[in-house]
């Protein structure tokens, strides 16, 4: 027999880790992966993890405004997802220069997804670091970590790519890897700083898992390992800081100020020109397409 044990979720009773049905109420139990997503779902108590929360609520939120701006939502599960590039431009993607005259992209676009697939894998890779770092952290350390990894990973695609002129790059990008590869980064840079010898494997295996990654999907390899870089020495730093409760009425003020930012780059991104532009393109293509 195996050991261990499980906790029926619906009343509650103690059975073995190899049970298939509960003692007590009879009901089947749930299997490794349900109880593995249960399990993930679970921190998610009325004042648990505000900043995950708050987080996937603007992601999430973007996203409902990207179906409603594209004309209704559209069950496709490609990673490239359904929108109209102007809808995506509307709420924050970076797209070829852009965000050299429009930088606040680089805020926004962590929080703008391609699709429903995008979306759903981002949000629960989240969920579970999550339940993991922001405890560790605090909420005010947690936001400032996403926050900071997310755009420097965006810097460094945009440095990588050359503004997109290097034709293997994406045409446009967005999405909260960059930022989540951050807290990855964090993770291992916690290790380090703790003098953990597993620190070494767990860097390996993430960067092999970010090259098959790579390969793979059609992912910002660029904007993934600079966030990645970006926690893991912002990971070390907040691991290494001495009396940190000193100093948690300045973090929470900084946490503040970056999710104003937030707000603000996505709102600045509504009043853009450059997405009507390109709606008027992709309308003007329509038309000749069907003359």
């Amino acid at each position: 027999m195996a050991e261990g044990s499980r906790i029926c979720p619906q009343c509650g009773g103690l059975n073995g880790i190899d049970e298939k049905t509960c003692h007590r109420c009879g009901k089947n139990l749930p299997g490794p992966l349900a109880s593995s997503a249960r399990g993930m779902f679970a921190d998610f108590s009325a004042g648990g993890l505000p900043a995950t929360k708050a987080i996937i609520f603007i992601c999430l939120a973007v996203y409902a405004l990207c179906v409603m701006s594209d004309g209704g939502f559209k069950f496709d599960l490609s990673l490239t997802g359904a929108f109209r590039r102007s809808t995506l431009l509307r709420f924050g993607m970076l797209f070829l220069d852009l965000a050299r005259s429009e930088p606040w992209r680089l805020l926004a676009s962590v929080y703008v997804h391609l699709g429903l697939l995008h979306i759903g894998l981002n949000m629960m890779s989240l969920v579970s670091l999550g339940r993991t770092l922001e405890p560790h952290f605090g909420t005010a350390r947690f936001v400032l970590l996403y926050t900071v990894t997310g755009v420097i990973g965006f810097v460094v695609s945009q440095w990588w790519y050359d503004d997109y002129a290097d034709p293997t790059g994406p045409p446009g990008t967005a999405g909260a890897s960059g930022a989540i590869f951050g807290l990855v980064g964090a993770f291992v840079g916690v290790l380090f700083a703790r003098k953990n010898p597993n620190w070494k494997r767990a860097l390996v295996n993430n960067l092999v898992y970010a090259a098959i990654l790579g390969f793979v999907l059609p992912a910002n390899n660029a904007a993934h390992l600079g966030g990645f870089g970006a926690g893991l020495v912002v990971g070390a730093l907040l691991e290494w800081e001495r009396n940190p409760r000193r100093r948690d009425g300045l973090m929470g003020a900084l946490a503040g100020v970056c999710m104003l930012a937030t707000v603000a780059s996505i709102a600045l991104s509504v009043r853009s020109p450059a997405w009507k532009q390109m709606k008027q393109l992709e309308e003007a293509r329509q038309r000749s397409n069907f003359e």
